[in-house]
């Protein structure tokens, strides 16, 4: 769940804190507030009280950015799989799941896809961002990808050494157990 509203900060879990971090989301800054990184979720309060959660399993990818022609400055990378904000770049109430859209709307490029950079004063916390992020988002493991692992799995243990090789092909007797092919 995306939760965009007036909240506190995270109070338990919390793995690192970092104060005076700008929040851009799809390149439209928030403003200045402080970034929360806990076990359960990744959390922001801007100075006016107003912020967002984020739970791990809406986090498709997040990465350290330091290619300024990309975007103007080092930042913490996310893409989540959730639209918090609307056409005109204001904050959804509720947002709209890549999964949810129904609508057939081809024109939405972004299909329910946001990117939100944290940019901290302190340029030299971005790896630990990173790091933090990283372990905390360990403990949230994607359901899509233990499934499809499972899957793999499962193929690996049904198949056996000569799982494939005919078996009795002459059980009705007839033949030496050869079979004559016609190339053509």
């Amino acid at each position: 769940m995306v939760v965009v509203s007036s909240l506190g900060p995270p109070e338990e879990g919390v793995r690192l804190k970092v104060e005076n971090t700008g929040v851009y989301i799809n390149r439209k800054q928030l403003g200045m507030g402080v970034l929360y990184i806990s076990e359960a979720r990744v959390s922001w309060v801007g100075i006016q009280g107003q912020g967002f959660s984020l739970e791990y399993p809406h986090i498709a990818l997040h990465a350290v950015s330091r290619d300024l022609t990309q975007f103007h400055q080092e930042c913490l990378y996310l893409m989540i799989d959730v639209r918090l904000v609307d056409e005109m770049g204001t904050p959804m109430s509720t947002p709209t799941s890549s999964d949810a859209d129904d609508s057939g709307n081809e024109e939405d490029s972004d299909g329910g896809m946001t990117e939100i950079r944290f940019v901290p004063d302190d340029r030299n916390m971005l790896d630990s961002m990173f790091a933090v992020m990283s372990e905390c988002q360990a403990l949230h493991p994607d359901t899509d990808d233990s499934l499809e692992e499972g899957e793999d799995e499962e193929a690996e243990e049904v198949e056996e050494p000569g799982m494939y090789d005919d078996a009795e092909e002459d059980v009705n007797g007839g033949g030496d157990g050869h079979e004559q092919m016609d190339a053509e």
